[in-house]
């Protein structure tokens, strides 16, 4: 009887111990398991984050992103889409653009005016007569209102209250002390009150 206790006490302990063997080498191999494919994880992420900046166009885009995309045609080179700095001026559009032909009339734009985006510059020949429809795809956005930053004369007296001497005066504004950054800086022109401004804020835009 004692024996018989005896190999059964032996028996317990040898399969505990087996037993212990078996959980440790499980709870190993499930270790390794889950340390690989988190190595492989890492590995993925990594490569995923290289592709992103390399050639397949998404890094490119993001890139493009923080650009002006701007169309340059006319007496230019080489006519096309150019993607400037926000900060660019339009003779950098015109030099992307390949430079001005010999025909160019080089005086039309203020070569020292901010460009846009999604601004269309055309650049006529000398003597060249701009008609209506090319001079106006600059002028208006797409809710027809009038940009500040683009108008012509001939638009600007057309706005109530705007006659030919406030029109001059936000032109000669434009060449002295830049661009337009809001529609209300128009109240900086002598003669145009907040009054006249409130009437014609919703026709005028600045871009």
């Amino acid at each position: 009887m004692k024996k018989h206790i005896l190999i059964s006490a032996g028996t317990g302990i040898i399969l505990a111990i087996s037993g212990t063997f078996f959980l440790y080498g499980r709870y190993h191999e499930e270790a390794k398991y889950h340390g690989q494919r988190e190595d492989e994880e890492a590995v993925r992420m990594e490569a995923a984050v290289e592709t992103f900046g390399e050639g397949d166009g998404t890094g490119d885009s993001r890139a493009e992103d923080q650009k002006y995309c701007v169309f340059v045609c006319g007496e230019v080179r080489e006519e096309g889409i150019c993607y400037l700095s926000k900060d660019a001026r339009i003779f950098e559009a015109v030099e992307a653009a390949g430079g001005f032909s010999e025909e160019a009339d080089t005086t039309y734009w203020n070569l020292a005016e901010k460009v846009y985006d999604g601004q269309r510059i055309y650049v006529p020949k000398v003597g060249e007569e701009i008609q209506e429809h090319l001079a106006s795809d600059n002028m208006y956005d797409a809710s027809g209102r009038l940009d500040l930053n683009a108008a012509t004369e001939e638009a600007l007296v057309k706005l109530p209250g705007i006659g030919q001497k406030k029109a001059d005066d936000i032109i000669s504004y434009r060449k002295t002390v830049g661009r337009f950054q809001t529609t209300e800086e128009l109240m900086n022109i002598s003669g145009i009150k907040e009054s006249l401004y409130q009437s014609i804020r919703d026709k005028i835009c600045v871009r």
